[in-house]
């Protein structure tokens, strides 16, 4: 650190100087001194006196960056930068230059407190060590960002994250060895993950304590534990937590519950598939200590433990409009109730609407557990199912403007033509999946639509290959190539149908 100070030498003279003579002294902190691009900073000024202008220089080239007395700047390029402030009151003047103050790092070695924006024009984020965004601070995660973290590191949040990717491309949160999810603690400000994709967390691939956070669109596969939290998804002693249109599938716990552990949290799970995943006492989700929380247009299907599908511990959960397949005990009833009303549930259950049919998914796994790949499988209902507009008809109406169905996925039905949701339908699916060679999309769009058409991404987001739809009802072959026709790698991608004010996107597996 290097000072200086108007008409004094020395850095002990210049502060003995500027604070005893002129009453004026240079002086600031930042809320972040490290991190990967892009590195967003907020300064603050510290001087002393009575300054009415200050001069900021970023990066140490001579040029004022801002006249600002608190100013935010962001860093993209990786490297280390003195920072200076001289500040003035009238004709007095102080100058403090921090040298090295603020390091960016590369994104292929970060650990530390960090901040600021990630984005894939930096390529992928590889995390080494722990890492911890502070309290007063945001990471926002844009989509088609790759964040690989290694070493059995995790990624704690005191500030906020906005990790928010898109139907087109997803954040995707992965590993080449092994790490610890991401932890979200005592943070009350408004934490999002948005079209994100987990995998290989040995703990809590997100674990919520005290603080509020919407997981929205989201995919957590393969994620495992050995403690009695939630492989896929952990809330702890929260109240403001929504967890909805999230897939989560083939988690393994060898403990308490195989997809989402609750304690002390009465929060929302809405319109989430829930399947295939496996654990020692609950395959799908615990809940224990008050934790009351609501389960609606769920589906919950092919999960497998050694004592039911749902734990309760004093906790008496809603469930509404769900469906809820398993081979064996739906429920443990610790000190514990459950409501349940308008619901599919395996051999029956009391309550107003329930019922006990086979839910007659489209295309569901073979069998229970994480040796069948939930995640593949389609969980959409046929044209015959039971769970068409039986769901409660208080409830709001299908997108089609039919009575709510059972379960996550609800049936797209022909209505009138003058019906005033009929621009709303459209269908689409592919066969066979997984594939080799090609594999058959078919589409059903609303009358008169135009401009549509089906892309394909891989998932990084990037766009693979493009297809304009001619007709409103058919189906196109994709054979595994891309637009230049260069043959495309076996993994997991997506294909969207856009359209006049309507949008889908599923998911499909090429193995060559």
């Amino acid at each position: 650190m290097f000072y200086t100070s108007t008409g004094v030498s020395g850095v002990s003279a210049g502060l003995d100087a500027a604070i005893a003579s002129l009453g004026l002294y240079a002086n600031f902190t930042a809320n972040i001194t490290q991190g990967p691009p892009e590195l967003t900073v907020q300064f603050t000024s510290t001087s002393s006196g009575s300054p009415d202008t200050w001069e900021w220089d970023f990066n140490n080239d001579d040029t004022i960056d801002s006249h600002e007395e608190n100013p935010v700047w962001t860093y993209t390029a990786v490297g280390s930068y003195d920072v200076s402030l001289t500040v003035f009151e009238g004709a007095d003047s102080d100058e403090l230059i921090q040298e090295d103050f603020i390091t960016v790092l590369s994104p292929t070695n970060i650990s530390g407190q960090l901040a600021g924006t990630w984005s894939p024009i930096y390529g992928t984020y590889t995390i080494t060590g722990d890492v911890t965004v502070p309290v007063g601070t945001v990471l926002s995660i844009e989509p088609s960002t790759n964040i690989v973290a290694n070493n059995n590191s995790k990624i704690q949040i005191n500030g906020r994250i906005e990790a928010q990717g898109s139907e087109r491309g997803l954040v995707n949160f992965s590993t080449d060895d092994q790490w610890k999810g991401i932890k979200i603690i005592d943070s009350q400000e408004d934490n999002l993950i948005d079209y994100c994709y987990f995998t290989g967390s040995t703990e809590s691939a997100v674990d919520i304590d005290n603080s509020t956070v919407d997981v929205l669109n989201s995919t957590f596969y393969e994620n495992t534990n050995t403690s009695q939290k939630g492989p896929a998804i952990n809330v702890l002693d929260a109240s403001d937590v929504l967890i909805e249109g999230n897939v989560i599938a083939n988690n393994y716990s060898s403990v308490l519950t195989g997809g989402i552990g609750l304690d002390n949290s009465a929060c929302v799970i809405s319109h989430n598939i829930i399947v295939n995943n496996e654990a020692n006492f609950a395959g799908a989700i615990g809940m224990k200590n008050g934790s009351d929380t609501s389960l609606i247009n769920n589906t919950i299907a092919n999960n497998l433990a050694n004592y039911a599908c749902i734990y309760m511990l004093s906790s008496y959960p809603n469930v509404l409009n769900t469906i809820i397949i398993h081979d064996g005990l739906i429920f443990t009833t610790f000190s514990s109730n459950p409501i349940v009303n308008y619901s599919c549930i395996s051999g029956g259950y009391s309550g107003t609407g329930n019922i006990s049919d086979d839910p007659q998914f489209v295309d569901p796994t073979a069998g229970d557990g994480n040796a069948y790949n939930g995640l593949i499988a389609y969980w959409s209902l046929q044209s015959t199912s039971p769970c068409i507009d039986t769901g409660d008809p208080s409830s709001p109406p299908d997108p089609d403007g039919t009575i709510a169905d059972m379960g996550a996925l609800y049936y797209h039905q022909q209505v009138s033509n003058d019906d005033p949701h009929s621009n709303m339908i459209y269908v689409m699916q592919n066969s066979p999946n997984p594939f080799k060679g090609s594999t058959s999309i078919s589409y059903s769009l609303p009358k008169n639509s135009e401009n549509a058409i089906i892309t394909i991404y891989n998932i990084k987001g990037d766009m693979i290959k493009e297809f304009t739809l001619d007709d409103s009802e058919g189906e196109i072959v994709w054979n595994g190539f891309d637009q230049n026709n260069k043959a495309v790698a076996s993994g997991v991608y997506f294909y969207r149908l856009q359209g006049d004010s309507i949008s889908r996107t599923r998911s499909m597996v090429f193995m060559k």
